[in-house]
């Protein structure tokens, strides 16, 4: 279930399986000194098309293996990471060169697809905008920094600054819509609710979202969402498949991570991985509840079976058509669905991103 409506920028180049064509060449230890930006980015350029022809031809296939697809992920970082301290070396090495300016953008770019190096490539991006601040890739380093700084957790003050910066002065730049969505989401991270409403509230009466009904119709659900905010958690009283009968009033004080979702839905069954994650993170001080909706409770039932390991918490089905279930009571129509509950038993995020939940939940536990 993805309804976000931001737009990436240069994250991460396509992969590719190793072994389909001829491999790159390996990546040296210890950066090669280069005598120009261009020899550089040609030299890592020739080891990356390679891979993008591998992934070309991995296209054609009909099933790929998880891991075969992993093996090139990490060949992927691997170079990029190579890449970014070549450009650094050559930087450092040549303070006065002429072609300076594409080094660093280039060095901001690949910094910021690596999530071990996000400082790094902040600091990049300011060293881009302190001597680079007549480029016209600047707009595009602002992107970085604010995108980047976005997704540190602990940065969010810095986050709102960039993109409030960003938003101000390239109003009219196709990322600015991408920024005034994560401006929102950062106001939530931070926990500035009512300022989100605002934001939201805004960007329903802008013109753009007037002229767009399909960008009106997803900013009025993210609105929406945020009016159960602080609403109690309904009452409910539900079996699990062993015959435990969970109520309301044992998820209070702790917070709480509810699950809805179906098993003969891809998009549950990609949501699963994060909130295992959630779960391996922090098992021990939130509660965790899968709330299945699947049409008929032998074949819930019989999925588990098969994936004994695919859900460790408590499980219980609801037919998701009886007028007073716990789904219906709190407006669930889309699957997979995540609701985040705080230790008072009041809603505290509706509809929660996978991607978010992690930041959210370490909020909630004061991790």
């Amino acid at each position: 279930m993805s309804r976000s409506i931001l737009c990436s920028f240069i994250l991460l180049i396509a992969f590719a399986l190793p072994g389909i064509c001829q491999d790159p060449p390996d990546v040296p230890a210890t950066p090669k000194a280069y005598a120009t930006y261009a020899e550089l980015f040609d030299a890592f350029d020739a080891k990356r098309q390679v891979l993008i022809t591998k992934m070309d031809r991995l296209r054609e296939k009909e099933t790929v293996k998880p891991e075969e697809m992993k093996a090139v992920e990490d060949e992927m970082r691997t170079l990029d990471a190579a890449y970014a301290d070549a450009l650094d070396v050559y930087i450092q090495g040549h303070p006065k060169a002429d072609d300076l300016m594409p080094a660093r953008f280039e060095l901001a770019v690949a910094l910021s697809r690596n999530e071990d190096k996000l400082e790094k490539a902040i600091t990049a991006a300011d060293d881009f905008l302190k001597n680079h601040a007549d480029s016209e890739l600047v707009a595009d380093v602002r992107f970085i920094k604010a995108q980047t700084l976005f997704r540190l957790p602990g940065r969010e003050k810095d986050a709102l600054a960039a993109l409030d910066e960003f938003i101000e002065k390239h109003a009219d730049r196709q990322e600015a819509d991408a920024c005034r969505m994560m401006r929102v989401r950062t106001l939530l991270f931070l926990d500035r609710v009512e300022a989100a409403k605002k934001s939201l509230d805004a960007l329903l009466k802008s013109d753009r979202a007037k002229e767009d009904p399909e960008a009106e119709e997803f900013l009025q659900v993210q609105r929406d969402n945020l009016d159960w905010v602080d609403r109690k958690l309904p009452d409910f009283s539900l079996a699990d498949l062993k015959g435990t009968v969970h109520k309301t009033a044992e998820y209070e004080g702790k917070p709480t991570l509810l699950l809805i979702w179906d098993t003969n839905s891809g998009a549950c069954l990609g949501e699963l991985p994060y909130v295992q994650d959630a779960y391996k993170r922090f098992g021990e001080k939130m509660n965790f509840l899968s709330i299945s909706v699947n049409e008929a409770k032998p074949a819930l039932e019989q999925w588990l079976d098969r994936n004994p390991d695919a859900v460790k918490f408590p499980t219980v089905w609801v037919d998701r058509d009886e007028e007073n279930s716990i789904v219906k009571k709190l407006d669930v129509s889309l699957i997979p669905f995540l609701i985040l509950v705080g230790s008072d038993s009041k809603i505290y995020r509706y509809d929660v991103r996978s991607d978010d939940m992690l930041r959210y939940a370490a909020t909630l536990t004061g991790e």
